[in-house]
């Protein structure tokens, strides 16, 4: 009974044990949503979205508060040999009054309300409310194209993992194979070649799997540097691959694409931003009102009975006359502008089209080439049994043995391709959708 109780403890310990090494495996293990997270904490691209936004965000506070109340204080403090001209210049007696040295000061405050400007300020502000809004969708650009890149690189350490799988699988199948054909010409029943030409074909075996292996360690540490973790960091990856079909068509997803995408709105935000500059430029030819309030303070040092204090309230109009062609000239160069960020618009309307084109194309072509490689693989091991009854039965050679070993390699790394390269096209074409 106590040696029942002994191993029941056992067992129950054992299995804790084993229990709590998964938790932990399933806990150390990264997914791709949390590769992004890191990629977007960590990635310098996005530090430098933020800091943008930022600069933009006090680019439109600058710009708002042009358009309000400013007041200025300016103090004069000095010495003259000449008298103030509000000083007096007799004295009592009636005959001027003089000094070697004068000392006096000027206190002067200015409050000034802007009252029309000719829409410059205005436009100066949507100019940068636009301008803040562009840096807004420069962040979500940002962050797609960071999405993508993590993306692709997590599923190409997926791809590059099952391929030195499909590697190693050859290594095995002829280490079988070389024993078998050993044993084969122990008894006499085949030719030394055999053996030598399947240990040649494993050589090569190994050698494609060492590349294999190397190819693996590369793509990790790529990944590990675009989400910015430790470069040798080789924590489990969520190998769980999903490749739901993609129904729509051609003309839908371009649809999408220009709805969606965020370098579509900045390109008509740079449209709008061009003609603010048009309004900004052209309000230099008109006048500039303003309501100004002024406060005067004279005296002299030390202070006497002459001093001044008097202040003056108005209205101040000022109009550009002539200024040498000046505000024509930056009134053709914003138009200039204009057209620029037209036809950029143009050009942006072109390159999402034949971004989109070409992610649809790659997602339809790697779903047909996994259907393709999906009956290549099923056929190829079913020649490979085939070849290797037919060898060990004397009606086949070893070399049919082998090409058929090598063909269902190239089935499977073809079909492990297709299969990687659909996830990845998918994702290209959900970017190039802007809704990745």
């Amino acid at each position: 009974m106590k040696q029942y109780r002994k191993v029941c403890i056992s067992f129950l310990l054992s299995a804790c044990l084993l229990t709590a090494g998964q938790s932990a495996q399933a806990a150390a293990q990264l997914t791709l949503p949390e590769s992004i997270s890191l990629a977007i904490k960590n990635n310098p691209a996005m530090q430098i979205a933020e800091a943008n936004i930022e600069k933009a965000r006090w680019g439109l506070k600058e710009a708002k508060a042009y358009d309000g109340v400013k007041l200025d204080y300016n103090l004069l403090y000095g010495r003259s040999d000449q008298a103030p001209s509000w000083y007096p210049n007799v004295d009592g007696s009636g005959l001027p009054a003089w000094s070697d040295t004068y000392t006096f000061y000027d206190h002067q405050l200015t409050l000034q309300v802007p009252l029309y400007t000719g829409n410059k300020l205005e436009s100066t502000a949507n100019m940068a409310r636009r301008g803040k809004t562009v840096m807004d969708l420069g962040r979500t650009v940002t962050k797609q194209e960071l999405t993508l890149d993590v993306t692709n690189t997590y599923y190409n350490v997926l791809q590059a993992q099952s391929l030195v799988g499909v590697a190693q699988e050859a290594v095995n199948d002829f280490n079988v194979h070389l024993t078998n054909v050993k044993h084969q010409y122990d008894v006499g029943n085949v030719a030394l070649s055999d053996v030598l030409q399947t240990e040649v074909r494993l050589a090569n075996a190994r050698n494609n799997l060492i590349k294999a292996q190397n190819a693996a360690k590369m793509a990790r540490y790529k990944l590990n540097t675009v989400i910015g973790i430790n470069l040798t960091d080789d924590t489990q990856l969520d190998d769980s691959v999903t490749r739901e079909p993609y129904t729509a068509t051609l003309e839908d997803s371009l649809a999408e694409a220009f709805q969606h995408r965020p370098e579509m709105q900045q390109a008509s935000l740079q449209i709008d931003i061009a003609k603010d500059k048009i309004k900004i430029a052209r309000s230099d030819a008109k006048p500039v009102v303003s309501a100004v309030a002024v406060e005067n303070i004279s005296d002299t040092s030390p202070s006497s009975s002459k001093g001044k204090d008097d202040w003056t309230v108005g209205v101040n109009v000022a109009l550009n006359m002539f200024d040498n062609g000046v505000t024509k000239a930056k009134t053709k160069e914003a138009h200039a502008d204009l057209t620029i960020a037209t036809e950029q618009k143009r050009q942006l309307e072109d390159a999402i089209t034949l971004e989109v084109s070409n992610a649809y194309l790659n997602v339809k072509e790697a779903a047909e080439r996994i259907q393709n490689n999906q009956v290549a693989v099923n056929q190829s091991q079913r020649d490979y049994a085939m070849a290797q009854e037919r060898y060990f039965a004397g009606i086949g050679t070893n070399l049919d043995v082998m090409d058929a070993e090598v063909a269902m390699t190239q089935a499977k790394t073809n079909y492990v391709v297709a299969v990687y390269d659909y996830v990845n096209s998918r994702a290209q074409l959900s970017k190039a959708m802007g809704m990745l």
